[in-house]
């Protein structure tokens, strides 16, 4: 989920006050220890070299020029907004995804650097069987060994594969074009977008940086918007996100089934295509532990799993996503994990009138770099070119945000009359969460699949948030920002309370359609480093994810391989994709001048 908002200059009255407070900042400043002030200047010390962007790179990319393996990635992002903080010089990094060139990053000698290198560096499972050490992180931060040492792990898996990861897919040169269409629209601008959506909404639903001059249509046959985009086949986005054939992320594959092939197909939104940059993505690693777990147990048997996950899709999407692309492949199992992008809470929360949805007070919570806020204060904009101002924000934000939970207004919890909420009854959802419309998308997927005897997985969906949490207002500053500015004023027990009510819908329609069903919310690790923000993971908690999905799949798989109904023979007999054609048209937007 995506909330941008505009904003300007303070009015006069509020700059003055800014000014004000400024200048005692600055005062403060020059009354600060020697020691402390020495210790802000060294940071720069932490970087072995000073990088410049180039057109055509991303962080993976870069981090495998300097260190050897493109793991070592959030060793740069953490080392350069470190840097920002003292020298706004060097950029700001809010997605590892999106980076443009000409921007200065720092890639760091650090032991945190080190610490990521050394993990990336443990030998593959073929070359010995046990899993190297890893280094000791910061006591205080969560790491996969400590996910390893407190898991109790599947007697039918082997705990060493969870270090095990799969080759990583082969990158194309990123091309020019879709470098300028990133620097002046927004990465979105390289997509490919439904023919059937209107003009308005490109123009006015502010997918778009800056509307472009045109954009690339693909063909939809079946006369719907939906789904609304796909990613351009076989090509490495500025984003980092690399296609094959069918613009899915990874690696190529057949069109046909291949003989003794299980096919699995993961289906969301950005948490299941994963973070652009990342290495590699949930689905990948599934299908990569999938593949030892069928050599352990001499099954002969190739596992393949489709990402057809794109950021921002709602069930609608996924609906569609599913029966005019992803089954004409045959795929055996399909497995849905999505709960962000349709799930309002202010839809079973009410607070106060004057209280707006996503505009805190200023000076609450720490302004968001991409989202463009009415408080941006006075600091905030002279940090962008002052490094004294920067230094300035930092100390104070240091003062000013606890990490705990900032006081909200009272409010309350409510769903339609007559709806349980610890025994929901869909016929009494009403418009709570937006369940009915998705329970209605979920029965027509669970009626595609049966059609073509293709057995359908659930998931419960993850929301990291938790009343009484305490957070690292550094370290998770962006988890902090995502919770408290972009659902402001909805509280952390509130947020809790509407997810785990969805979960309780997603279980109650997964037993009643008799569906398998992955407690992913259940068994996910209550770590805030295993968080970007309140839905996305990061890099380990990608992988702590694929691996509860792995083991809770191996039962299914199991008794489906035993029983014969795996692997099941290729029917359709393609010469091409029906829907997903190489070709696009090109659309001239009429609509000049806007910039959402």
């Amino acid at each position: 989920m995506t909330i941008t908002k505009k904003g300007n200059l303070p009015p006069m009255n509020q700059r003055v006050k800014n000014v004000l407070s400024l200048l005692g900042l600055f005062t403060m400043l020059l009354a600060m220890p020697n020691s402390l002030l020495a210790a802000l200047e060294s940071e720069s010390d932490m970087c072995l070299e000073v990088y410049t962007v180039q057109a055509n790179d991303w962080l993976s990319k870069i981090a495998a020029k300097f260190f050897g393996t493109v793991e070592a990635y959030p060793a740069i992002v953490a080392a350069t907004n470190q840097q920002h903080k003292v020298d706004p010089s060097f950029a700001l990094i809010t997605n590892p995804d999106v980076i443009k060139a000409g921007w200065k990053l720092c890639v760091p000698v650090t032991p945190e650097a080190e610490a990521i290198l050394t993990e990336a560096a443990s030998p593959t499972l073929a070359a010995q069987p046990e899993p190297a050490p890893v280094a000791a992180a910061a006591p205080d931060r969560y790491t996969l060994e400590n996910f390893v040492k407190e898991h109790r792990f599947s007697r039918a898996i082997e705990a060493k594969w969870i270090h095990s990861m799969p080759e990583p897919v082969n990158k194309y040169e990123v091309l020019p074009e879709h470098q300028a269409n990133r620097d002046n629209y927004g990465y979105r601008a390289n997509y490919l977008w439904n023919e059937h959506l209107s003009e308005d909404y490109f123009a006015y639903s502010g997918i778009f940086d800056a509307l472009p001059p045109e954009i690339k249509l693909f063909e939809a046959p079946w006369r719907t918007a939906m789904p609304r985009y796909r990613y351009p086949p076989n090509v490495t986005l500025p984003t980092g996100l690399t296609t094959n054939q069918f613009g899915w992320r990874g690696k190529q594959i057949n069109l046909q089934k291949a003989p003794d092939t299980i096919r699995i197909a993961a289906v969301g939104a950005s948490t299941t295509v994963g973070g652009h940059s990342l290495p590699f993505s949930y689905p990948e690693m599934l299908e990569h532990w999938l593949n030892l777990w069928s050599q352990a147990n001499n099954y002969g048997l190739k596992f393949e799993v489709i990402n057809a996950g794109r950021e921002g899709l709602g069930s609608h999407d996924i609906e569609a996503v599913l029966r005019y692309e992803v089954l004409p492949l045959e795929v055996d199992y399909v497995i849905y994990y999505e709960g962000s992008n349709q799930f309002h809470p202010e839809t079973v929360v009410s607070f106060p009138p004057e209280y707006t949805l996503g505009q805190p007070p200023a000076g609450v919570v720490p302004n968001l770099s991409n989202v463009e806020s009415d408080d941006k204060n006075l600091l905030d904009y002279l940090s962008e070119y002052s490094a004294v101002a920067a230094r300035a924000r930092s100390i104070v934000e240091q003062f000013l945000y606890t990490g705990q939970e900032p006081p909200k207004p009272e409010q309350s919890f409510h769903l339609p009359e007559g709806l349980n909420e610890f025994n929901p009854d869909r016929s009494q959802l009403g418009n709570a969460l937006a369940l009915r419309k998705i329970l209605k998308d979920l029965d027509r997927i669970k009626q595609d699949l049966d059609e073509q005897q293709v057995k359908m997985v659930m998931t419960t969906f993850n929301w990291f948030a938790y009343d009484g949490m305490a957070l690292d207002p550094a370290r998770h500053r962006n988890l902090y920002g995502y919770l408290n500015r972009v659902y402001w004023p909805i509280s952390y027990a509130n947020i809790r309370r509407a997810a785990d009510f969805q979960n309780r819908v997603f279980k109650r329609w997964a037993a009643d359609q008799r569906v398998p069903l992955i407690d992913v919310a259940g068994l996910m690790p209550r770590e805030p480093d295993l968080y970007d923000d309140a839905i996305h993971n990061t890099y380990v908690g990608t992988q702590v994810r694929a691996w509860i999905i792995f083991e809770a799949l191996i039962p299914l798989l199991e008794q489906d391989i035993e029983a014969g109904v795996l692997p099941r023979p290729a029917k359709l007999h393609y010469a091409e994709h029906p829907y997903i054609k190489s070709g696009y048209t090109v659309k001239e937007l009429s609509v000049a001048g806007i910039t959402q």
